[in-house]
């Protein structure tokens, strides 16, 4: 009895403890697992707001040196270039520039080849010719109007047609009109008191110089070659229509008062001495050999400063025609670095700053690109006529066909070559 007494008591004590434990709170579960999860979406968020505030790559600094070619200038403007044109730019802006005289057709072959950025020539001075056919090939320029007018704001102040056209050739806005050069009749007044006043009294006068008479040929290396015999024929036959656009040379040929300018052009040529370069007419100049010619006035009068020109040397207009020289167009190509690009366009607009244009027409008497006439000193107007009164008989070459033609086939007609 007292067996069994003592075994219930155990079952009982036994069953009590099971009750016990299963009554008891539970564990506090440890929270190192939860806690690790956390801690990582902590650290994948902070990866994300990392990759969010990681600053840009940093821009190249702006260049502070560039490459210039000019196919344009002669030695005369070679020398305003690297010595008063290129030391203020370095002054005025910090900006060095490596100044280097070329030939348009090495360029042009250049130009071809490179790849998108990878242009080391940033800008180019050329003439109306030579920006027209590098369009027409389609080598790729900076449109700077009116695009860039706000970086180039002096671009204003250029004659819009300029700006437009070259050689007849839309130029699509790729050109910033630097100056505008002019051909006069330049004669020696030692052996001619009463020069002609027009082409047509020059051709019918032109006996009374025979063999004294300057004139380039068709196929130099000067523009005069070209616009010598563009602005004869102009002056007995128009090459363009009413409104300006140029007249198919086949149509101009198949007009008789066409084929009698030709025939006049041939028959004066036989009058004159023929030079291969303006340099070759300038000594016969200097040697009394040539007495008259057309040619550019500020490179005839610079020269005199520079004892190639006889000092009584005169300037005078053809009322029916002079032709325009090779004006000067500055254009940046498309290919260069993108970093160089804002740097050429505060150089181009510099050179447009009434300041540079001043100095040009004074000190190298060729007209401004800008319409800044009623800022040019009163003494630069007793030596050369204003502008205003030049392009009255300024003759443009606006027929490029008319112009290629005579630079292929000039020598041969003309000179019988």
């Amino acid at each position: 009895m007292r067996v069994r007494r003592l075994r219930t008591l155990v079952v009982l004590f036994v069953t009590a403890c099971v009750l016990c434990a299963a009554c008891a709170p539970a564990a506090t579960p440890t929270p190192q697992v939860i806690i690790q999860k956390e801690t990582q979406v902590v650290k994948e968020t902070q990866v994300v707001k990392e990759t969010v505030v990681v600053p840009p790559t940093p821009m190249p600094a702006a260049p502070t040196e560039i490459t210039l070619i000019d196919t344009n200038s002669g030695s005369n403007f070679q020398w305003y270039w690297q010595n008063v044109v290129v030391p203020a730019i370095q002054d005025q802006l910090g900006i060095k520039v490596n100044y280097v005289p070329g030939k348009i057709a090495e360029q042009t072959e250049r130009m071809k080849a490179w790849e998108a950025g990878k242009g080391d020539v940033h800008l180019m001075f050329v003439k109306p010719d030579d920006i027209a056919s590098i369009v027409k090939q389609s080598i790729p320029l900076v449109k700077i109007w009116p695009d860039q007018q706000a970086s180039i704001p002096n671009l204003a102040k250029c004659p819009e047609d300029y700006l437009k056209l070259a050689q007849g050739v839309d130029i699509q806005g790729t050109g910033a009109l630097y100056w505008r050069s002019q051909y006069m009749l330049m004669y020696n007044t030692e052996f001619i008191k009463d020069p002609p006043k027009s082409w047509k009294e020059f051709y019918d006068r032109r006996a009374e110089w025979k063999g004294h008479i300057g004139w380039i040929r068709p196929d130099s290396k000067s523009g005069a070659g070209r616009g010598l015999p563009y602005s004869f024929l102009n002056a007995y036959v128009s090459l363009t229509d009413a409104a300006g656009k140029a007249i198919p040379l086949a149509d101009l040929q198949q007009k008789a008062e066409y084929q009698d300018a030709l025939t006049k052009l041939k028959d004066f040529v036989k009058y004159c001495k023929v030079a291969a370069e303006p340099p070759n007419m300038f000594e016969d100049f200097n040697a009394s050999d040539t007495w008259i010619a057309v040619y550019a006035m500020d490179f005839s009068l610079w020269s005199i400063s520079q004892g190639t020109m006889p000092p009584t040397l005169a300037a005078a207009a053809l009322s029916d025609g002079v032709p325009a020289g090779s004006d000067g167009y500055l254009a940046i190509p498309a290919n260069i670095p993108e970093e160089y690009k804002p740097v050429v366009m505060k150089v181009i607009n510099y050179l447009l700053s009434d300041d540079q244009q001043i100095r040009l027409i004074s000190t190298m008497w060729q007209y401004t690109g800008t319409q800044i006439d009623d800022q040019i000193p009163d003494v630069v107007w007793r030596k050369i006529p204003k502008w205003s009164e030049v392009e009255k008989y300024r003759v443009r070459q606006t027929n490029k066909e008319v112009t290629d033609w005579i630079k292929a086939d000039g020598a041969k007609v003309l000179l019988g070559e």
